[in-house]
Order: C-alpha cells, then sequence, then structure tokens
C-alpha cells in the first residue's frame, strides 16, 4: 500500500507505478491552487500504467486508513504547501497510518528549486523542513529513524519506523 500524497501532474504517482506498485494518491477536493487539479490521468494512460494508479480525495490531516495499513507515504513537494499549523499533525497522521518499518518520505524544493519556481509563480511559499514537524511526545518520536538526503533541486528527507527490517 503507497501513498502519494499531494497528486497535482501525477509525475510520482506515476514514477511508483512504472515500477511496478499499486499507488493510492490523492489531494484535497477543495485544493484550488494551480498545483492540485491537474489532469494526471492522460499521462498515466500514455506511461501504460494507469490501471496501477487510484485517486481519492482526501485531507492529509485526516488520512481515510486505519492504523497501520500503509507501506510507504510520499510528500513530493507537498508539505511546505500545507498550512505551517497543520504539518504536524499531518507528520503525526501519516505515523499513525504507515505500518511498523514502513517509510514516510518528504522531498522539499531547494532554495535555488524555490527561485525557479518563482519565476512562474512569485508567491510560491519556502520550502519546510519536515524535522521540525516530527512529533515530540508519544510512541511515533520514540520508534522513528531519519536520513536526510541533500540534492541539487530537491532534498529528501526518510522517516522509518522501527519494527521490520526489509525495505517495501
Amino acid at each position: 500500500a503507497i501513498l502519494d500524497v499531494g497528486t497535482g501532474k501525477g509525475r510520482f504517482a506515476i514514477f511508483l507505478a512504472s515500477r511496478g506498485y499499486r499507488v493510492l494518491t490523492g489531494e484535497p477536493a477543495s485544493d484550488q491552487s494551480q498545483y492540485a487539479g491537474q489532469d494526471w490521468r492522460k499521462a498515466a494512460e500514455q506511461a501504460g500504467v494507469l490501471e496501477n494508479i487510484r485517486f481519492q480525495a482526501f485531507d492529509a490531516g485526516s488520512l481515510p486508513f486505519t492504523p497501520a495499513s500503509l507501506d510507504d507515504v510520499f510528500f513530493f513537494g507537498v508539505l511546505h504547501h500545507i498550512e505551517e499549523d497543520a504539518r504536524r499533525d499531518v507528520f503525526r497522521e501519516t505515523l499513525w497510518a504507515t505500518k511498523p518499518g514502513g517509510a514516510v518520505v518528504f522531498s522539499e524544493p531547494t532554495r535555488g528549486m524555490i527561485e525557479n519556481l518563482r519565476v512562474e509563480d512569485p508567491e510560491h511559499p519556502e520550502a519546510a523542513n519536515p524535522s521540525a514537524y516530527l512529533p515530540e511526545t508519544g510512541a511515533e518520536s520514540q520508534t522513528v529513524t531519519v536520513e536526510t538526503i541533500p540534492g541539487t533541486w530537491m532534498d529528501i528527507f526518510l522517516y522509518r519506523k522501527s519494527g521490520r527490517s526489509q525495505a517495501t
């Protein structure tokens, strides 16, 4: 069970599906930003992976899943678009829905990428550091390992819940 939060143009869901994963992707039905509501289905069909992707509208702060039901969750360039006061709850909810040994992966744009994005979107928000929103109390904070992988355009933040020795 792979979840791609923030469908956008579907590029990340298509990437995962092209690697053989069945992907659930979604974004809030109320999201009126320029990044939401894109026609990702056509691109998925052209890539031959439409049957491996399912869309469901949802709010990341209130995921429609049972506890520990997701293997991995991906936020590709999404966290900085979520209201700052909701980010800690989104992170807590995501950890709650992720299986032990599962990963929560955030990709956030670097300063250079933000500058490029602001050419067409001058109001584009600053990137977020997911670790600033990692729940500080409760079982989740005690069972999460953190790895940061810096990149040229995107930095990757990998949070893995303990409990399973093999990556998915």
